[in-house]
């Protein structure tokens, strides 16, 4: 029985999205799936006699961090020295940075990319750039580009038939309320978060029941363990803006990759 079933992501429809310096989303079905750009399906991985998928992006909040460290630091220090959470202000900075961040496009494949490309050589990408653009327009256009790619290794899954009902969120990204919502509104679908929003925790203490048990399966212990309080709903007039803006998150990669492999192999022969 593994950890992350935490989420109570226990049945199929359901997906469960782990935040932190990458994401990991992976989901339940009731028959084997399988198609381009995600893994699995996985038998019995989770739940016996269900099928487990699941997609990954490699940079997430990795790449928030390396623009509050290298862009910001000046904003951490003075936030760090009055109690501040740094992203807390980062985040009040940019919340008014329109959908689209003024036509600020970024790719957050810093480290590569797993789904739905898996390509090590891929890399970040930053186009639109204007003399009009702040510091807080980067740093929104960062999470855009976030939540773009959990939505593009989501269309992979539905393109393969996988129905994604809802959300069930944890990790760091959830200390954002507006970013949660920001994934919600790319993605249309909700987005459930719950009380306890550490994963390993909790979902050692629910395979730690079912062991001892207290409870039959995985599945009963998540109805008595995981208790959600919130959910975020997207908001059907942002997901129709947010269209324009992920066509070309969705396009700017395919259109680069050769190029960006021909730079990475010329770095990687200089060493």
């Amino acid at each position: 029985m593994r950890a992350r079933s935490v989420s109570g992501v226990l049945s199929p429809g359901t997906f469960a999205l782990i935040t932190g310096s990458s994401h990991v989303i992976y989901g339940q079905s009731d028959h084997e799936i399988h198609g381009e750009g995600f893994w699995g399906t996985y038998t019995d991985a989770v739940v016996p006699g269900q099928f487990t998928v699941e997609g990954s992006g490699v940079s997430t909040g990795s790449v928030l961090k390396w623009f509050k460290d290298g862009f910001a630091s000046d904003i951490a220090t003075a936030a760090e020295k009055v109690g501040l959470n740094p992203y807390d202000v980062l985040n009040e900075q940019a919340k008014d940075i329109p959908i689209g961040s003024d036509g600020l496009i970024v790719n957050e494949y810093f480290q590569g990319n797993r789904t739905p490309y898996t390509d090590s050589k891929a890399r970040g990408i930053m186009w639109g750039l204007s003399l009009a653009h702040t510091p807080a327009h980067m740093y929104h256009a960062i999470q855009e580009g976030v939540a773009f790619g959990t939505a593009n290794s989501l269309a992979a899954m539905r393109d393969a038939g996988f129905a994604v009902d809802r959300i069930i969120a944890c990790g760091g990204a959830t200390k954002s309320r507006d970013w949660m919502q920001m994934h919600a509104d790319v993605a249309n679908v909700p987005i459930t978060l719950t009380e306890v929003g550490d994963a390993v925790v909790l979902g050692t203490c629910m395979s730690a029941a079912v062991g001892a048990g207290l409870y039959k399966d995985l599945p009963e212990a998540g109805e008595h363990m995981v208790h959600e309080i919130e959910v975020i709903e997207p908001d059907p007039e942002r997901h129709e803006q947010y269209q324009f803006y992920f066509d070309k998150y969705q396009r700017s990669f395919p259109l680069m990759q050769e190029l960006i492999h021909e730079v990475v192999d010329q770095e990687a022969a200089k060493h």
